[in-house]
């Protein structure tokens, strides 16, 4: 019988229904695939697209325009597919002039090896090939049809000549390897420049003269194609880098305004919920990671703003003004997933606290961590103010105030839709109600913030009767105080967000255009390389960069050679740039650049040989050249991964080629119409997935659209352009298209492994900078603690000079983290060859340092909103302040950081917990600071003050961070190994014991002689 009573299914019948769920699930449409069919946005973009790739075909298919462009005229269709208009018409023109740029440098390179190459080559070998061509012209009716033959034969072929175009391939080889390493966004300038310096180099050989114009059909066809979709950008749906900001900015508000919403869920829980894998956890997530991702784009497209031509109410200064609120947003509201942690199943409390006596006053950050971290459960649910008693009054006491906050994100939303929508050509409505429900939702906000300030405190004691008690369990109203202090600052910084879009919309009332602000800004725009963490492709070896403003150029400041001082003259200058190189030369950012150089002359010499030009030239072998430099990549996992997309990508295109080719021409050499009408159907659905697939993707649905149009032009020349070199038609060019990749992959796969290098040392790597990014951004987090004066705590967020820079920071190591999530992706192709690869740990890991995010989100926002008096009454009685735990916390931070850095051990000597240490802190504090007149003690009366909920979220944000830190150190111990010291446990039992202080945990260790107290031959 089944779980529904019926009968058992036949075990056959199951199997095919489990066949056929299962292909259900393998080609069920994506979320993207059904979201972009949807969106008005994205049916303009695929019809612009379409259109230019479409009159891309069309222009070649004239057998007199198919003459004039000549036998690569199919350059414009690859155009289409490789850079096709997706982008803002100002972003659009900066890749076109990339990519033709690109050209002209491969071609300029190649001329000049031309130049060179004629210069030494052997006139009489000249003469003697051209006497022995001119013996075979007579009696042909066609001489220069014979010249031509001859030429690709090879016959031409100098080795001095050779060789001096194999000097200049390599110098273009390096040049353009060397910006692909090192300069990300000028990805489309080396692609292009190596197509065209290996066309070049590979094709000028043959020819005994010169032969400058080589590339002049490369260059017709996708000039003519950059023209027509430069005409579809500027007429066709025209977008500006503006209205893609705004748009950007809608999405972020959007997703703040669904994590806001889910707050409701959160304060109900149910059992299960936030357990390992729930799908409330990993929608927080998810939302999380889109934000920060969002705001990367946000990030990429400033450089943008000033530099446009655009038409719109706002302009670009005024989108710059309004990103730095909602970037605050952003960073806050991280603080909202640190107190989904409190919600899990409770861990067993930490042995350490069984040692630390019940606290009968409310007095010191360490009693209020013992209320939190050691719970009475018995006691809580006899008074019933267990967790989930309590949260319906924390439910209920924020209710208004998030429901304010909503409605100033979603007022706000609003606005910048209305601002976006009025355009040239589509003017909405007034904008005066937009702007009264923008002050509206700014006047709900401020008085919940007010009325929550006032009485938020008051409802959450509700569950306590008003006036708790220091004798009775107070977690579950702490952690009521860490909600609602996230609340009170989330709510702050869209309060803010709204004031900022209220003044900007009150400063410009009408549509206007806007230019550039100044002509820097354009050149910025146009050559500005940028270097992000997360960009970076290369460089295992790069520096623990986490500092991402102003103070950046101050930290590098403190850096010091150990081995040299700063050069002083000529001589020692010149001695340290060659330092410099010699030390780049052992980079992965050099070792690709020499496998690139190799590749490139290994892959280019069979176009050379007299034996082997001709089967080269006929059978474009030059695509396997290319195929060969384009899939080479540093770490061996990220070009496993590449085989598989790319392969993967290039037999789907071979189909859908085949499929367009002999739908339109069937088994003829193509017709016009045919071949027109269906290239219009059939290239939609694959235009669709070039510019919608995901990014994981796109190198294989890039190779794969390639491939599609390679194929097709490769047909339609062979059947209608005299030609030497003849491909073949549909299924034949089809198969050669396939062999040249494989012997790409496969040349590529060779030097891949001289030697290989693993993408898992460079995971590690990454981990130790972010790592120490998180420790930099606690320690700017404890400066602003002990050190900031009184006058900031009463002005906006803006004039506190430290919340700028970390909400950055926070921000960037995010994303950091996120960049190292990938790394893993990739490195976890590399298999378990040299022994299994510890995975799970570096996943652990990863998962640690997002909860530490959150729980650094969460101290920033209560010291920003903690009154000066308070914090500074308490600051000597706060022992999560103590210059010593403070000192034990940046130690094992840099410890950790070091031994990932290294890959060296961690000494077992290290405190295993830092809540120890905050123990030891404490009793050291408590009796050494008797004197003091500062507040040690905090009543029923201040209990209820918002600053007490602030110092509650403060406190328990650095016990948790304190958590996580311990977690990484035992990963990191797990990982690199542990340096033991022999007898330091039993030392340490026997100090403890007389001097009174051990603790239970200690209570195990059993004591033994210790090497101190004994020796060899007598007693000390």
């Amino acid at each position: 019988m089944n779980a529904n009573g019926g009968k058992p299914r036949h075990p056959l019948v199951a199997r095919i229904l489990g066949i056929v769920f299962a292909l259900w699930e393998f080609f069920r449409p994506q979320p993207w695939v059904i979201n972009n069919i949807k969106l008005r946005k994205s049916q303009k973009l695929l019809f612009r697209s379409w259109l230019a790739s479409w009159g891309a075909l069309i222009m070649m298919l004239p057998n007199n325009s198919l003459k004039t462009i000549g036998n690569l005229s199919y350059f414009g269709m690859l155009f289409s597919v490789f850079i096709p208009p997706m982008y803002p018409v100002q972003m659009y023109i900066i890749t076109v002039v990339q990519s033709l740029f690109g050209l002209l440098v491969g071609w300029a390179v190649g001329c000049a090896g031309m130049r060179a190459a004629l210069s030494v080559r052997s006139e009489l070998l000249i003469e003697s090939t051209l006497q022995k061509v001119a013996n075979n012209f007579q009696g042909t009716v066609n001489p220069d049809q014979v010249y031509k033959l001859e030429v690709f034969q090879g016959d031409f072929l100098d080795p001095k000549s050779s060789v001096m175009f194999g000097v200049f391939m390599a110098i273009g080889a390096f040049i353009l390897a060397f910006v692909r390493a090192y300069s990300p966004p000028f990805m489309i300038f080396t692609i292009f420049g190596t197509i065209a310096l290996d066309i070049f180099c590979a094709v000028g050989p043959l020819y005994p003269f010169a032969q400058y114009e080589i590339l002049n059909s490369v260059l017709i066809s996708s000039s003519a194609y950059c023209a027509m979709a430069l005409v579809c950008c500027f007429f066709l749906f025209p977008e500006t880098v503006n209205h893609l900001y705004l748009n950007v900015i809608s999405l972020i508000l959007g997703k703040v305004k669904a994590m806001l919403a889910s707050q409701d869920g959160i304060l109900s829980p149910q059992p299960g919920d936030f357990g390992p894998g729930c799908p409330k956890l990993k929608a927080l997530a998810g939302t999380r990671i889109a934000l920060a991702t969002m705001y990367q784009n946000l990030t990429g497209l400033k450089m943008y703003l000033e530099s446009e031509f655009s038409f719109g109410r706002w302009s670009g200064d005024d989108l710059m003004a309004i990103s730095d609120p909602v970037l605050a947003v952003i960073a806050r509201i991280n603080g909202l997933m640190s107190f989904v942690k409190h919600l899990r199943d409770l861990p067993a409390p930490p042995e350490a606290f069984a040692d630390v006596p019940p606290p009968t006053t409310v007095s010191s950050d360490t009693h209020l961590l013992h209320h939190v971290f050691n719970p009475d459960i018995a006691r809580e649910s006899a008074l019933k103010v267990t967790l989930l008693n309590v949260l319906p009054q924390v439910k209920g006491a924020t209710a208004e105030l998030r429901g304010a906050t909503i409605e100033g994100v979603a007022a706000v939303q609003a606005l910048v839709d209305h601002v976006n929508s009025d355009r040239v050509f589509n003017r909405p409505g007034p904008i005066g109600p937009v702007e009264e429900r923008l002050d509206a939702a700014a006047e709900k906000l401020r008085q919940a913030l007010d009325d929550f300030k006032e009485n938020g405190t008051h409802a959450i004691l509700g569950a306590y009767g008003q006036k708790p008690r220091a004798d009775m369990p107070l977690r579950s109203l702490y952690l009521g105080y860490v909600f609602g202090s996230t609340t009170i600052v989330i709510g702050e910084v869209v309060l803010s967000l709204v004031q900022k879009s209220g003044e900007i919309s009150a400063r410009r009332k009408r549509v206007r255009v806007w230019g550039p602000s100044s002509v820097k800004h354009v050149l910025n725009a146009l050559f500005k390389a940028r270097r992000k963490s997360e960009e970076r492709t290369f460089g295992e070896e790069e520096k623990n960069e986490s500092f991402q403003d102003e103070e950046d150029d101050q930290e590098k400041e403190y850096h010091l050679d150990p081995d040299s001082q700063p050069p002083t003259n000529v001589i020692q200058k010149f001695m340290n740039v060659l330092h410099l190189i010699l030390q780049w030369l052992k980079t992965p950012e050099a070792l690709f650049v020499f496998r690139y150089i190799l590749i490139t002359i290994l892959m280019w010499l069979p176009s050379v040989f007299k034996t082997t030009a001709h089967f080269y030239y006929v059978n474009k072998g030059i695509w396997s050249l290319i195929m060969a430099q384009t899939i080479l990549t540093v770490y061996a996992g990220d070009q496993l991964y590449n085989y598989i997309i790319r392969i993967s990508g290039t037999f789907l295109g071979l189909v859908m080629g085949l499929l367009i080719w002999y739908t339109g021409n069937a088994n003829g050499n193509g017709t016009q119409y045919g071949f027109a009408a269906s290239y219009a159907v059939l290239m939609t659905p694959v235009l669709f997935i070039r510019l919608f697939a995901p990014p994981q993707y796109m190198q294989g649905v890039i190779l794969g659209t390639i491939t599609v149009t390679l194929i097709l032009g490769y047909s339609w020349i062979d059947g209608h352009l005299p030609v030497i070199s003849n491909p073949g038609i549909g299924w034949h060019a089809a198969w050669r298209r396939w062999t040249l990749v494989m012997i790409g992959c496969g040349a590529s796969f060779v030097v891949m492994m001289l030697p290989p290098k693993s993408g898992r040392k460079a995971v590690r790597l990454r981990a130790a900078s972010s790592i120490s990014a998180l420790g930099h951004v606690y320690t700017a987090l404890m400066s602003a603690w002990i050190t900031e004066s009184d006058a900031g705590k009463d002005e906006s967020y803006t004039a506190s000079g430290w919340v700028k820079s970390f909400r950055s920071r926070l921000v960037a190591v995010h994303l950091q983290i996120q960049a190292g999530k990938q790394m893993m992706m990739l490195a976890s192709w590399e298999g378990n060859i040299r022994g299994r690869w510890q995975r799970e740990e570096y996943v652990k890991m990863t998962q640690v340092q997002e909860e530490m995010i959150g729980v650094l989100s969460q101290l920033g926002g209560a010291l920003w909103k903690l009154d000066t008096k308070w914090r500074i009454s308490l600051l000597h009685h706060t022992k999560v302040v103590d210059p010593n735990f403070i000192s034990d916390l940046v130690s094992v931070f840099s410890s950790v950081s070091q031994s990932l850095t290294t890959g060296e051990p961690m000494h077992t000597v290290l405190p295993q917990t830092l809540l120890d240490r905050l123990l030891l802190h404490h009793q050291v504090g408590a009796a050494a600071t008797p004197e003091l007149s500062t507040r040690s003690e905090i009543g029923p009366e201040e209990m209820q003050s918002v600053n007490h909920m602030y110092y509650t979220s403060a406190v328990v944000a650095v016990y948790q961070l304190m958590e996580c830190l311990d977690e990484l150190h035992a990963i990191t111990r797990r990982l690199c190994g542990e340096v033991p010291l022999r007898g330091f446990e039993k030392w340490k039992y026997l100090h403890k014991s007389r001097r009174g202080t051990l603790s239970r945990a200690d209570t195990a260790v059993e004591r033994e002689p210790l090497i101190s107290e004994k020796r060899e031959g007598g007693v000390v």
